[in-house]
């Protein structure tokens, strides 16, 4: 530090360094500080090494890669947030609220049509495909997956809606959700209701047979929409929805 002090004082001009006695006076308090200059040494030249050797900032663990090719890598499908159709569960975010239901298993072996004397045989109530299937599945009106309780079976509005099994109307509604809305008992505790009826031709109390025009169909409701026109078919033991897919003919 001494020979920096001499250094600096023949290349300044004279006069711009303090004199002998300050001199003096500096060289003492630097050796009396000595042990605070090497630490600041030591500081700057630690810092100079972190701020120099570049493995310090760069994570050498981490590696990139870039497609070579001109196909893109392939990603997998968006899985949806709740089980599809079928599902034998209610997640937790519909538990408790009003429709959401355990779907039970719907394949032949394990809800055989012919098991249950007392289901009726379902006719086809309208002449179509069917769009949605019984359980979750996706609600474009509501933009998620959530139960559905019945199946649409898709149709041309204005076509003719027929029962498909023997009853007595029990109900009749209409709703800005639903349409007209049909509820007909066939005994033994099953029911089937009808729903996205434009118009009816039956009241409450009528005698249908299988076959029996029951009204027009429309377009979907509220409940539905962003649907294709279709009805939407249930069918109800004891008050509850169950698959109506095995009970159709």
């Amino acid at each position: 530090m001494l020979k920096i002090l001499a250094s600096w004082k023949k290349l300044l001009p004279a006069g711009t360094l303090p004199g002998r006695e300050g001199l003096a006076r500096l060289q003492r308090v630097l050796r009396r500080r000595g042990l605070y200059l090497v630490l600041l040494a030591l500081l700057f030249s630690g810092s100079y090494y972190l701020v120099t050797n570049k493995a310090v900032f760069h994570n050498t663990g981490v590696r990139t890669t870039f497609q070579t090719s001109g196909t893109a890598a392939p990603q997998a499908e968006p899985r949806p947030r709740e089980p599809l159709s079928g599902a034998t569960t209610v997640p937790p975010d519909l538990q408790g609220q009003s429709g959401a239901r355990v779907a039970p298993a719907t394949t032949p072996e394990t809800a055989p049509a012919g098991k249950d004397t007392g289901q009726p045989a379902l006719a086809a109530p309208v002449n179509g495909q069917i769009a949605v299937r019984y359980g979750f599945a996706y609600a474009p009106a509501f933009g998620d997956y959530r139960f559905h309780g019945g199946v649409d079976l898709a149709a041309p509005a204005n076509s003719q809606v027929k029962a498909a099994s023997a009853g007595e109307v029990k109900q009749v509604e209409y709703s800005d959700a639903w349409r007209y809305r049909l509820t007909i008992d066939n005994g033994s505790g099953y029911q089937v209701v009808y729903a996205n009826l434009a118009s009816i031709k039956v009241a409450k109390g009528d005698k249908v047979q299988p076959g029996t025009v029951l009204g027009e169909l429309g377009e979907p409701g509220t409940a539905e929409a962003g649907t294709q026109p279709h009805l939407h078919l249930e069918l109800l033991k004891n008050g509850k929805t169950i698959d109506p897919v095995p009970a159709m003919q």
